[in-house]
């Protein structure tokens, strides 16, 4: 599944069901998705956890209270998402309408800005290492599957385990370079892409490049 939390394929029915009939009981899911209580008890813990849904109580005067499901405002904004097409005509249009090499070198710079700015405002502490684990943890969260580990001499790697241009990396690696370029923005340290999933690798690999003496310009 490509929305974070859905991660297995027999939740996703269930979502979608959510979505367009709740507030719903556990007896109505079940009832409508021909499986027992229980069997969507467990798929809605797992939904619950992950925040794609919530539960509300239902008034139904004395007695037990009842509990229905509905999806969160999370869901509403990642569920159904599909920016690839979008993103795939936009990045073809600047890369044949521009024809100024200058032009458009200006305009990769406010692009790259702008996303180190949505990152860097979250941020805190002035050491690059730090701050390219606290990035891993933000990436995470956006759903860009990350993980930060350390090389032999104990410097911090970013590794990203999904790819959040895939399509886009597969028409166009300049694309690589202008997050490398963002991610130097977020961290204030240049660094290097050792390893890309384009080349077949586990994960595309961001580490410190230490050819460059000066630090990269950091955005608070």
């Amino acid at each position: 599944m490509s929305s974070e939390g859905v991660s297995q394929s027999s939740d996703r029915p269930l979502m979608d069901l959510v979505r367009r009939a709740g507030p719903i009981s556990v007896e109505d899911l079940a009832e409508r998705m021909a499986v027992t209580p229980t069997a969507i008890r467990v798929r809605l813990t797992r939904l619950l956890e992950s925040s794609l849904i919530e539960r509300v109580q239902e008034s139904v005067g004395r007695g037990r209270p009842r509990f229905l499901y509905q999806a969160s405002p999370l869901a509403q904004r990642k569920l159904g998402q599909n920016y690839a097409d979008l993103a795939l005509v936009l990045w073809d249009e600047v890369m044949h309408s521009v024809g100024d090499p200058k032009i458009r070198r200006e305009l990769f710079a406010r692009i790259t800005d702008r996303l180190a700015e949505s990152y860097s405002g979250q941020m805190s502490g002035e050491e690059w290492s730090s701050r390219l684990v606290q990035l891993g943890g933000l990436l995470h969260q956006r759903g860009v599957e990350t993980e930060v580990s350390a090389d032999e001499a104990g410097q911090a790697i970013l590794k990203q385990l999904s790819c959040p241009y895939f399509e886009l990396a597969e028409v166009d690696r300049d694309i690589c370079a202008l997050e490398r370029r963002m991610f130097e923005k977020v961290v204030g340290h240049g660094l290097t892409l050792s390893h890309c999933r384009l080349d077949g690798d586990r994960s595309c690999d961001f580490e410190a490049d230490h050819s460059h003496n000066e630090p990269t310009t950091m955005l608070a």
